[in-house]
């Protein structure tokens, strides 16, 4: 295992681990995040839970605005709307009632899962370095970053965090949030844009 702040530098060096390089290009990294003004795809959601058993799969879009806007509307099998808009969570599920949260960190952890993809977005997860320790895998196009859990009573339910990462383009590719139980939550994004305008009523609090 490794820091996060190292594994993220592998992402954007050549043929494996190079040392010397690591703070200047972990910032490179994260700065290239930070320069995500905008993002957008289509979606594949797996929600999979093992007791009780449970297994969803959805179909929809992610848009993501900086700071702290994300959107993940899904319309296939049932529609559901997952909407943050800086410490606000909505939740609107099929013909359920909206549904609102604060988000917060307690402990240094998040207190909700949503919130490590919208900090992928805004820094590489790097706010939450202290938490985990890493390790990096590599195919021909895409570096996979795994996250787990220093403490991992602390972190429960999570039990690690899987970035898959296009590469050069750094982009992220797809993430699965593994829970206990072998639980998981998995996003897969297609057909990316970055730092493209949005509609702004993506991000618009549905009536209640």
């Amino acid at each position: 295992m490794v820091s996060i702040r190292s594994a993220i530098a592998a992402l954007v060096l050549t043929g494996g681990w190079v040392e010397v390089r690591a703070d200047t290009n972990a910032d490179a990294f994260a700065a290239h995040q930070a320069a995500t003004r905008t993002f957008a795809a289509d979606l594949r959601q797996v929600f999979h839970w093992s007791f009780p058993p449970k297994h969803v799969e959805s179909l929809g879009h992610i848009s993501y605005q900086a700071p702290d806007f994300l959107a993940i509307v899904l319309t296939n099998p049932a529609p559901e709307l997952v909407l943050v808009r800086g410490d606000d969570l909505y939740i609107k599920r099929d013909k359920k009632a909206l549904a609102r949260y604060k988000l917060g960190v307690h402990n240094g952890k998040p207190t909700q899962n949503v919130q490590f993809l919208l900090s992928f977005f805004q820094n590489g997860c790097t706010n939450f370095a202290g938490l985990f320790d890493a390790q990096v895998t590599q195919t021909n196009d895409a570096q996979t970053v795994t996250l787990i859990p220093k403490h991992v009573l602390q972190m429960l339910p999570l039990r690690s965090v899987d970035n898959v990462i296009s590469w050069p383009s750094m982009d992220v590719r797809a993430m699965r949030i593994g829970l206990i139980l072998d639980s998981y939550i998995t996003y897969e994004f297609t057909n990316p844009r970055r730092n493209q305008p949005l509609d702004a009523a993506v991000f618009e609090v549905p009536k209640r």
